[in-house]
């Protein structure tokens, strides 16, 4: 009752923020602009996770859109950066292309990906759990030409018309033919390795047959230099629509095929509490530890047989997808709606991770050194004499100056590499609504997807190599007697290995009502019953499997190719407790459900304005990583006490939208509850929390001049976690990596021949981990854009992204750090300057 109250009170604290957001754009309003009303698409129509056909106006959530010709302008280097754009979505692109992390609205982030965020693609989930480990949705999906618009809900009416959302939705919406013409396109980097082509082509066939293909192709080191060309594939989407006296009928096709670098927490120089840079030799923010003098690793697979993999593939997404898109207006007020879509998808996940181990950080050769040599014990039977650590020695192992002695900083790489063998789904959405004449709409609907986990965490080998940004290097190390403690930076072949083969069905039906009362007041409540069906097995193998293995070719078993027991005795995380050989099986073998219901409505104003509110309860059911949670299965498979397999969201809404003549405004003052339970693979620690988030979206375009406009938004949040099972002692902290306020502004002036802007994009300092001492300053991304139209169909623009080169760390791995200390931190990418080249026909 007490926690209810507060949040009551923090609501009514912010009120009148949004009341003087009103008032401003009451008395803002001047003649219209042409550009003001383009630019937050006012009258365009609503498609994502609503009942009804509405505008942005009438819609009683909060919705925003980007164009793709707005997208242009700004060449964001990952689908990160384009989702960072819109209100109250805090978007992580310190991944690189991929590996992104995603949230919104105070929504905690404990681990990576976009857990309470659908990703969708013409309104359909690309995966139907945005956190699988290894498999980040936005891995899966990428921006091009072939997009018409981004459309984005929060919180409302996402929790009951899509399910395992209750955050909200993002969905990238197809071109579909309706203008003729196409273009083409070339982009380049200035001060980076990768050139890229986009192209794509729509119109009609004959009439009422209209189709659209498009796509790219890229090739190139990426952002941050590596020493090879890892990014590279490209995409085809195409569909084609038939359009027919009652309706349509669209297929869709999209086949990916695309490797992209990632990049991994790499060691960063503490300057103060709150400031960060690079260390001797690297720079994480332009560079990376990847190296072509260690892309071919020789490893185990999860059951102890040699491996070779290459670091060059990253993350590796393959993605052939087709579906159906129809809608049939059966009897007038009667329409049929259908989506179906079946995508088969595969790919790996490999890069360095800077790891610990105890006391193995980033730190001089030397002290690596004397580290290791202290901790490795004797292989039994190895016949070799007893380790002597009163000396050691370190020297280069392969690349330039092979065999010359090394002194600088080195660090323990825990290889990353994931086989994602299967993450393909079958999803259908089905609905009918009947609009009854002075009563209510009905929308009656059924959603199933079978979603398939089948991946395989490879064993994670140990390597130590040089930190240097440009040609990172293995090293040999030694002890007194010449022994090999590192040989040709293999430290232990394997640590650890996991293996899901899960497969989630997940059924919903759900039932939408929505009442005209008079002309200004719509209501609508929905309910819907999700269930997730769980069946598969997740088997751990600790430390390589099956045997001795000469993984370097030399002919000799030596103590550093035993089966990982000369090394690592153990590793305990989660449910997971193994000693050398040993395997463990978890069956998942479980049905969970829940019901989500939403109640909202809608009253205008006027022909220009109109305040909503709406409460929902949504749920999201926790997918793989439920296995690596304490106590949720019994040995059969099916749940414990402890869960009911779903975490649940409660938020309250209530907003204001104001399309003036030359301002257009939309405020939203929200409150958040969460309910977490997570786990980190690579760290063993688990989550059972809940949060609590209240704050207020504002977002603007305003048309200053004729040919000068500002777009804007501002999200201004407290959270706080307010329970924690495993850690009472956080409770009351801010959750780690939210700020106060995250904003995006944009200031343009176009003409019909050119247009220049900024984007600044920025927030207020954060803590990186939730015991709240190690923080990050506010700081402020500076990114600049030029279009020029040199010719009616030839466009030429220049982007610099990051223009003033801040160092900004999203994820740190450590929470206390005095000044002086080396951390393993994600910072954002450093300045990037592309042009392009556009011929529109």
């Amino acid at each position: 009752m007490f926690l209810q109250e507060e949040r009551f009170n923090r609501a009514l604290a912010v009120l009148p923020v949004a009341m003087a957001a009103v008032v401003l754009s009451q008395v803002s309003s001047q003649a219209r602009a042409q550009t003001s009303g383009d630019a937050m698409m006012i009258e365009e129509v609503v498609v994502t996770a609503v009942p009804r056909a509405v505008n942005k106006l009438q819609a009683s959530v909060s919705v925003s859109s980007i164009n793709t010709d707005d997208v242009y302008k700004v060449a964001p280097r990952s689908i990160a950066e384009v989702f960072r754009s819109l209100p109250g979505i805090r978007a992580e692109s310190s991944g690189g292309n991929g590996n992104a992390n995603i949230t919104v609205r105070g929504i905690p982030l404990a681990t990576g990906g976009s857990k309470y965020m659908q990703i969708h693609e013409d309104g359909l989930p690309v995966l139907e759990f945005g956190d699988i480990n290894f498999g980040n949705t936005d891995n899966f999906t990428r921006f091009d030409w072939t997009i018409k618009r981004i459309e984005s809900i929060r919180g409302g009416s996402a929790s009951t018309l899509a399910s395992n959302s209750p955050g909200g939705v993002i969905n990238m919406i197809s071109k579909t033919g309706e203008e003729e013409g196409g273009s083409f396109g070339v982009s380049f980097g200035v001060d980076y390795d990768e050139l890229r082509s986009d192209f794509e082509y729509g119109g009609e066939i004959t009439d009422g047959l209209r189709f659209h293909i498009g796509g790219f192709v890229r090739d190139g080191e990426g952002i941050r230099d590596t020493g090879y060309r890892g990014d590279n594939g490209g995409q085809l989407k195409f569909n084609i629509t038939k359009e027919l006296d009652n309706g349509y009928i669209r297929f869709l096709a999209k086949t990916l095929d695309d490797k992209v670098t990632t990049y991994l927490p790499a060691p960063v120089r503490v300057k103060s509490n709150g400031s960060f840079g690079s260390v001797p030799g690297f720079d994480a923010s332009t560079e990376t530890l990847h190296s072509a003098n260690t892309t071919r690793i020789n490893t185990f697979d999860a059951f102890g047989n040699p491996r070779n993999r290459d670091l060059r593939d990253g993350i590796e997404s393959k993605v052939d997808a087709f579906g159906v898109e129809a809608r049939f207006e059966i009897e007038p007020g009667l329409t049929l709606v259908e989506k179906f879509r079946n995508a088969s998808i595969s790919g790996s996940f490999i890069a360095p991770f800077t790891d610990t181990l105890g006391d193995f950080g980033p730190q001089s050769a030397a002290s690596m050194a004397a580290t290791i040599c202290a901790n490795t014990a004797q292989a039994p039977g190895s016949g070799q004499p007893a380790i002597d650590c009163s000396a050691t020695s370190v020297t280069l192992a392969n690349g330039p100056g092979a065999g010359d002695p090394y002194s600088g900083l080195a660090f323990l790489n825990l290889l990353f590499d994931t086989s994602l063998k299967d993450l393909g789904n079958t999803i259908n959405d089905i609905n009918l609504t009947k609009e009854f004449d002075n009563g209510p709409t009905v929308t009656v609907g059924f959603y199933y997807s079978k979603q398939s986990i089948s991946t395989q965490w490879n064993s994670w080998p140990v390597f130590i190599q040089t930190v240097d940004g440009s040609d990172s290097q293995y090293l040999d190390i030694r002890d007194a007697n010449g022994t090999a403690l590192v040989d040709n930076g293999l430290w232990a072949p394997s640590f650890l290995s996991f293996v899901w083969d899960l497969d989630y069905t997940v059924t919903a039906p759900y039932l939408n009502l929505g009442f005209d009362i008079g002309d200004d007041l719509t209501i609508d409540v929905s309910v819907r019953r999700d269930t997730v069906e769980a069946s598969g097995e997740q088997i751990a193998v600790c430390c390589g499997g099956n045997g001795d293995v000469d993984l370097n070719g030399d002919g000799l078993i030596n103590t550093l190719q035993e089966d990982a027991d000369s090394v690592l005795a153990s590793f305990s995380g989660g449910v997971i407790n193994l000693t050398p050989g040993q395997r463990a099986s978890q069956v998942v073998n479980y049905e969970a459900d829940d019901t989500f219901y939403s109640l909202g409505g809608t009253y205008l104003l006027g022909d220009n304005s109109s305040v909503f509110a709406r409460y929902s309860e949504g749920g999201r059911a926790v997918g793989d990583r439920l296995l690596q949670i304490s106590n949720t299965l019994n040995p059969d498979g099916s749940l414990t006490r402890t869960t009911d397999g779903y975490d649940n969201v409660e938020q309250l809404e209530i907003g204001y939208k104001f399309n003036g003549d030359r301002i257009d405004l939309f405020a939203t003052l929200f409150d958040t509850t969460t309910e977490e339970s997570q786990a980190e693979l690579t760290s063993g620690v688990t989550f059972v929390r809940e949060y609590d988030a209240t704050g207020l979206e504002l977002e603007m375009a305003w048309q200053v001049l004729d040919s000068f406009d500002v777009l804007a938004n501002v999200t201004w949040t407290d959270a706080e976690i307010t329970s924690d099972v495993n850690n009472p002692a956080l409770e009351g902290n801010t959750p780690r990596r939210q700020a106060d306020f995250i904003y995006t502004i944009t200031p343009r002036y176009e003409t019909d021949r050119y247009s220049v802007g900024l984007t600044l994009q920025g927030s207020t300092d954060y803590y990186v981990q939730d015991n709240n001492d190690l923080e990050q300053e506010g700081y402020t991304l500076v990114n600049l854009f030029a279009l020029w139209n040199v010719t009616d169909t030839l466009s030429a623009s220049f982007n610099v992204n990051n223009l003033t080169d801040e160092f900004v760390v999203t994820e740190v791995e450590e929470g206390t750090a005095a000044a002086g200390d080396i951390v393993r931190a994600r910072p954002l990418s450093g300045t990037s300057t592309s042009v392009s080249f556009r011929y529109t026909f």
